[in-house]
């Protein structure tokens, strides 16, 4: 005996029952192929929750360029530039070669130019080289030879920009000696 017989048999309490029951575990083909859709956009959306951060451990030694969309942590040695979103060089780590990132906080060393959006020096970083930056930090106690160049507002941001390098030239023509032009040699 099927179910819809019984509940035309049954007492008037238990057809109503059943009717709601019906109702509550029947789809339509419209919610069915709203909810295929919506379920195949979360799952080819990107989440919004950024990886973990890229490390480069204490005994490792990176020779060569290192890129990363996201987060990294060096407290090894790299031969080469660096390029990446936000990076902290630990106080044990050595970097020779340029840093270009939104946000580089160091508390190692490094040879090289350093552009960035904000720069923060630790008390026991040591930085040999220009920094350029649209906001700097430096702590007391950390060690600075290059210049420091802060980058316009409305610049684009060190992501989007390539590691260069200035170098100074004495003008040969003109009546003043003293005046120079720089000369911007990329990197990469």
């Amino acid at each position: 005996m099927s179910i819809m017989r019984f509940a035309l048999m049954a007492q008037p309490w238990i057809r109503s029952a059943l009717s709601k029951q019906g109702v509550m575990f029947t789809k339509s083909k419209r919610d069915n192929t709203m909810s295929k859709q919506s379920s195949a956009t979360a799952s080819t959306a990107k989440p919004q929750r950024p990886g973990p951060p890229s490390i480069v451990a204490a005994d490792m030694r990176i020779v060569g360029d290192l890129e990363t969309e996201g987060d990294a942590q060096i407290d090894g040695r790299i031969d080469g530039d660096l390029r990446t979103r936000t990076v902290t060089i630990g106080q044990g780590a050595t970097i020779n070669g340029s840093i270009c990132g939104e946000t580089i906080r160091i508390s190692g060393t490094v040879n090289g130019e350093v552009r960035g959006g904000t720069v923060i020096l630790t008390a026991t970083a040591k930085v040999i080289g220009d920094i350029h930056h649209k906001s700097l930090s430096i702590d007391a106690g950390a060690f600075l030879q290059g210049l420091c160049k802060r980058m316009a507002a409305d610049a684009p941001d060190a992501k989007g920009t390539s590691p260069g390098l200035v170098t100074h030239q004495p003008e040969k023509s003109g009546t003043d000696a003293a005046s120079t032009t720089a000369t911007v040699t990329a990197l990469s």
